[in-house]
């Protein structure tokens, strides 16, 4: 699986500030300086929702102070695009090389436009409609990732990681009817024990991965103009991030991709 993407090692005492200017007209830039991590992303999230909350409508983030980035960040933004309505918007100015090739990967470049200055960004903002409106998750999306949020942390290895996500999506919406189909259910696929606790480092794990998941799989739905975020969506964000991983776990359970995406393919459009 992918390292997270990092702008600098983070420094061993977290830190985040949080300022704004007001730009008139709704329009607020908002400047996050520090690193943004599991730790700090709480913060940012409570900055944004209390300027929402005040009245602006339209964000511009400066990230030209942001030292360190992983993708606890990104779904702080994706959770808060979810909450704008109207001509509301996100959009990323000074954004460095690092958190650019985090957007492209995960592919919410198309879903955060990003300008080279927050001069540019204001003009675009003001003379613009309103961004790409983000898919809201179904039902059962919403549960797959709730349920991979508590399970992954006691993942012992990337591939248990994997395991544990297929177990899950195995059990829900037209994901899970593609998964038994080809004979992967929840008892057909073995995952370490649970301990008695989480790994020390598996928060930050889990919070990654959990994260680039609902990333992609938005970015998917997107693609297919789709109003909801499926599970189909997040099988396709799982089978792209663990690719070859995925592709062996198949195999040990004597089917292939190709299988698979035959009965994603002989499905309705998925819903769930």
């Amino acid at each position: 699986m992918s390292r997270p993407v990092e702008l600098s090692q983070p420094f061993a005492q977290h830190s985040l500030e949080v300022s704004h200017v007001d730009s008139g007209d709704g329009v607020c830039v908002v400047t996050p300086a520090g690193e943004i991590d599991l730790a700090s992303a709480p913060k940012l999230k409570s900055s944004l929702v209390e300027l929402l909350d005040d009245g602006f409508r339209q964000f511009v983030l400066d990230l030209s102070a942001v030292r360190y980035l992983d993708s606890t960040g990104l779904g702080v933004l994706i959770a808060f695009s979810r909450r704008l309505t109207g001509d509301g918007q996100v959009v990323l100015a000074e954004a460095p090389e690092s958190v650019l090739g985090l957007l492209e990967l995960t592919g919410l470049d198309s879903q955060f436009p990003t300008y080279a200055s927050v001069e540019e960004a204001l003009g675009k903002v003001r003379g613009a409609g309103r961004a790409p409106v983000m898919p809201e998750l179904c039902p059962d999306a919403e549960i797959v990732l709730g349920l991979a949020a508590a399970a992954l942390p006691f993942a012992e290895s990337s591939a248990d990681e994997l395991r544990r996500w297929v177990r899950i999506l195995s059990d829900h919406g037209e994901a899970g009817r593609a998964l038994q189909r080809v004979g992967l259910t929840d008892t057909s696929i073995a995952t370490s024990a649970l301990p008695g606790h989480a790994r020390p480092d598996g928060a930050h794990a889990h919070a990654h991965s959990a994260a680039r998941v609902e990333a992609l799989a938005v970015a998917i739905a997107t693609d297919r103009e789709a109003a909801t975020v499926s599970t189909v969506d997040l099988l396709l964000a799982v089978m792209s991030l663990y690719g070859d991983a995925f592709d062996q776990e198949l195999h040990a359970h004597g089917t292939s991709s190709v299988e698979l995406i035959d009965c994603l393919g002989s499905s309705p459009e998925p819903v769930g």
